[in-house]
């Protein structure tokens, strides 16, 4: 209970006065009537409760599959809400879904919505929250976390596709890297005392591979540091420099294999939110912020952005999308589902369509890539031997005169 001379932290959910997006504070006062007055100073007033002990961790794609799966099937198996989340904690396998569901739990146990919950932990992303405030005012949150579990499913699928085409070359590619570099600097200064005990003539190839494994054995941390510091300079200039950003994904995009690795993965992300939103009743400028904000690719954000632009001009929401430069197939798609009035089923079809298509490509890609990559250690692993064995044709008249 508050005391007059202490004061307790409140956590508070307020409609900005631009209207169109929440935010969540914490702030000190003596009782909940300060508190609320507070934070009817900063935005129209949702949410205000008592701050539970510690911070809620921010969840990842998985923990957020895991929570919406989860309470979907516990809220169509008749569990309430309370009672879900109550099972989720017992059962959530790791100490941060533990910690965000005693969170929810704290705030819901203290009268706070679920969607207000989810937004006062700060654990979860903007569509979450919005889908499952949707849910509550049409009566369908077991549909809302249904639609979220298949939206994380899907994100994961792909993610764990592309991992898959990608990870055998990598590995092939790193493990000879790592070998011929281990060659060089572990067995080639013997081979080099031999060549010039012999005073062989050594080729230029060769002297190059002696002169590489001399800078690894010798200057190798001023490699390791300019690789990691030049790492980390290209990664906050990509994160934090918008022009950057821009250059470095139109880079990706122009490269047509990943390109498409990049490009498929947001058209299916952009299309499972708009569904979703759609099903869930929610305003189209709405669902618009929100595939904005799921986006990962500035150049996508930028699309959306546009296509915001132009529907609250009164364009169309399909003709939008064409004047954005989107997928025709998506436009097209929109366009139809507009006019039938089955919005949803057109994108359920669209997003089957890319799935299946972009899914026929990462088994080909893996396929095309492997013989690539053990190319590329034949290529590495045959200079290697080349430039060490040359010298051995002006070793051998050397030995046969000693005989």
């Amino acid at each position: 209970m508050a005391t007059p001379n202490k004061k307790n932290y409140y956590r508070y959910v307020v409609i900005k006065s631009n209207g169109n997006k929440t935010a969540v504070g914490t702030i000190q006062a003596q009782d909940v009537e300060e508190a609320k007055t507070k934070a009817s100073k900063i935005g129209l007033l949702m949410e205000v409760t008592e701050a539970p002990p510690g911070k809620s961790p921010k969840l990842n794609e998985n923990d957020l599959y895991f929570f919406a799966s989860n309470l979907s099937s516990f809220v169509q198996g008749g569990f309430n809400i309370l009672e879900a989340l109550e099972v989720l904690k017992d059962r959530g396998g790791n100490r941060k879904v533990s910690n965000v569901a005693n969170h929810l739990i704290f705030y819901v146990s203290r009268g706070a919505s679920v969607s207000n919950a989810l937004e006062l932990t700060g654990s979860f992303p903007a569509l979450f929250v919005n889908l499952v405030r949707s849910g509550e005012r049409s009566g369908s949150l077991d549909a809302a976390f249904t639609d979220l579990a298949d939206f994380y499913r899907t994100m994961r699928t792909l993610k764990g596709k592309i991992s898959s085409a990608t990870m055998y070359p990598a590995v092939i590619s790193v493990v000879a890297v790592l070998a011929v570099v281990a060659y060089m600097v572990f067995v080639l200064p013997t081979m080099t005392q031999m060549f010039t005990s012999f005073g062989a003539q050594l080729p230029g190839i060769t002297m190059f591979v002696i002169n590489l494994a001399h800078f690894f054995q010798t200057s190798w941390y001023w490699l390791v540091a300019v690789i990691v510091l030049g790492y980390l300079a290209a990664r906050e200039l990509v994160t934090n420099v918008m022009s950057v950003k821009r250059f470095y994904e139109r880079i990706k995009l122009a490269f047509p294999v990943i390109g498409r690795l990049s490009v498929t993965p947001e058209y299916l992300r952009l299309a499972k939110t708009m569904r979703s939103g759609y099903v869930n009743g929610l305003p189209v400028v709405e669902i618009l912020n929100l595939t904005q904000g799921v986006m990962e690719n500035q150049i996508f954000k930028d699309k959306i952005a546009k296509v915001k632009e132009l529907v609250i001009s009164g364009m169309p929401l399909h003709e939008a999308f064409k004047q954005a430069d989107t997928d025709p197939l998506l436009w097209r798609t929109i366009a139809i589902g507009t006019e039938a009035g089955s919005l949803d089923n057109s994108l359920a079809r669209y997003i089957d369509i890319t799935q299946e298509e972009f899914s026929r490509f990462l088994d080909t890609l893996t396929a095309a890539v492997e013989p690539f990559a053990l190319i590329f250690v034949g290529c590495l692993v045959g200079f290697i031997v080349i430039s060490l064995y040359l010298p051995m044709f002006d070793m051998i008249p050397a030995l046969m005169g000693t005989q």
